[in-house]
């Protein structure tokens, strides 16, 4: 089966060259495109795709809160977010990511990087764009700082550490071998964290351990 993706974005332009970027991989079905917020919430709870790849600008519903919408709870069951950000827009990438988007990558992308994200994301993974990466420490260095989080005191010593480790982008298998345990005993870790934590996503537990102040970025080490 195809791996289904609905397109969101303002601008005809940019959905016309995402669909042609996609068109040619065999894996992959466009289903949908629109450029109204609100509209996108309502075309994927009837065409229910793997996939939305969204703008942050949106009228009608920003990217960030059509993130919160259909990762929460009342959303559609399954639906990953891959967010299209520059670096003007990186505050509001931050946020999608707390949100519990899976993806963010530059509005104008590589040809091969976007379908590489969706792969990813369906898979279970989460991909940022590395050219995103100093412009997302600037905005979070600019916001409010370390912020409390109660429910950091309900983790074991063990729970903090993968917290950490998370944070840091190993994924599952590093972790395991880090902690010198199988691969299945660390992905039980990092699950009873996300439920502590109220974590629907791994690169929401990478914003817990910025926020908290567990980890700080380099830039301000």
């Amino acid at each position: 089966m195809p791996i289904e993706v609905l397109l969101a974005h303002p601008h005809p332009s940019v959905r016309v060259a995402l669909a042609g970027l996609l068109g040619g991989e065999g894996d992959i079905e466009v289903v949908g495109e629109c450029g109204d917020g609100r509209r996108a919430q309502d075309m994927a709870g009837r065409l229910l795709p793997d996939v939305l790849v969204t703008g942050l600008r949106l009228p009608g519903l920003d990217g960030v809160e059509l993130t919160r919408r259909l990762v929460g709870g009342s959303g559609p069951h399954g639906v990953r977010v891959v967010v299209l950000a520059d670096g003007a827009s990186c505050v509001l990438a931050f946020d999608a990511l707390r949100a519990g988007a899976r993806g963010l990558l530059c509005q104008d992308t590589d040809a091969d990087e976007l379908p590489r994200a969706l792969r990813l994301v369906t898979g279970g993974g989460a991909l940022v764009s590395p050219r995103l990466t100093g412009p997302l420490i600037d905005a979070f260095l600019r916001g409010p700082g370390i912020t409390d989080v109660p429910a950091l005191d309900s983790l074991t010593a063990r729970e903090r550490q993968v917290l950490s480790l998370v944070g840091t982008g190993l994924s599952t298998q590093e972790i395991a071998d880090r902690l010198v345990v199988a691969e299945v005993t660390a992905k039980t870790h990092v699950r009873r964290t996300m439920v502590k934590l109220g974590a629907r996503t791994r690169t929401q537990l990478v914003a817990i351990a910025y926020e908290s102040g567990m980890l700080r970025p380099r830039s301000a080490r």
